[in-house]
């Protein structure tokens, strides 16, 4: 089962692992566009490297800071200066070769190749990385990072550089053109916790709080820091799951984990009674909390 409380959230903003497909291309436009994002980028890198508060509020957008906001208070964290506790660093663009900036309505993108130095001593490998931006009353603000690992994919590593851009028309890249919804604040949580999900063959929502943390797993495992915690007194929960079609073998489990020290301790635990081709559309259930760490 996925451990979310054991994994330090990565601050930078959405650093993952990302595979690349098909999907639609967004329209690339002039090196003006580059020069201006590329200015805005430097400004962020420089301002997390020298944590520097106002520096990163002005050049970061309105909708990463408050995710990254209710990130760390929902990991019982100061904010905002954990956001500068982070041991990866924002990568420098020297060396690394630009393959693309563009822009659609209020995103845009700035696509590089090369060896992408996060400050964790890592073999000099050349990976892709993508920085994505949104666009603000007063211009283009950063947003985040994708970072693209191709591990031992050597065609796919020589057709990006040889200038391939098709992996840029995966939907993972893609410029939807709308400006995010900024979240609420979330509330100082009484038990920091996190969800853990498996939902193999089968599709799963849940709400935690009246949709305060709501999290999505299709055939797959997942779980991460419950927004806001848990509370104390009575904490609700909305399980609404769906069996896929044509699913051989099908497995649903919705765990609350908390951490003792490093280790993970299991708070609450739910699996649908009825066989699988019985679930009911939606489930509501609660945790109560008592105390810091004990449920009922």
């Amino acid at each position: 089962m996925t451990d979310p409380i054991l994994r330090r959230p990565i601050l930078l903003g959405g650093l993952g692992l990302l595979l690349m497909g098909r999907g639609e291309a967004a329209v690339p436009v002039d090196g003006t566009l580059r020069g201006v994002l590329e200015r805005v980028y430097i400004g962020w890198s420089e301002a997390m490297r020298r944590g520097d508060l106002t520096g990163f509020s002005r050049h970061t957008s309105r909708y990463r800071q408050m995710c990254l906001r209710n990130e760390v208070v929902s990991l019982g964290q100061p904010w905002p200066r954990a956001v500068f506790r982070g041991i990866v660093q924002a990568p420098p663009l020297q060396g690394l070769t630009c393959v693309d900036a563009a822009e659609h309505g209020d995103t845009a993108r700035l696509a590089y190749f090369g060896q992408v130095d996060f400050g964790l001593d890592a073999a000099g490998v050349e990976n892709p990385v993508v920085l994505r931006f949104l666009r603000e009353a007063d211009g283009w603000k950063f947003d985040w990072i994708q970072y693209v690992n191709l591990g031992r994919d050597e065609a796919a590593r020589q057709e990006v550089r040889r200038g391939d851009r098709k992996w840029l028309e995966s939907s993972q890249f893609r410029l939807t053109g709308e400006y995010p919804q900024v979240p609420k604040p979330c509330r100082q949580p009484y038990q920091v916790a996190g969800l853990s999900v498996v939902a193999m063959g089968c599709r799963v929502t849940v709400e935690l709080n009246g949709g305060v943390h709501r999290e999505t797993v299709e055939n797959d495992t997942g779980g991460r820091v419950i927004t806001g915690g848990l509370q104390k007194g009575v904490n609700s929960v909305v399980i609404q799951p769906q069996v896929l079609a044509g699913a051989d073998a099908v497995r649903l489990e919705v765990a609350v984990l908390t951490r003792q020290g490093k280790v993970a301790r299991e708070l609450w635990k739910w699996s649908p009674s009825e066989p699988s081709g019985q679930w009911k559309p939606r489930y509501d259930t609660s945790i109560f909390v008592k105390s810091a760490a004990v449920v009922r």
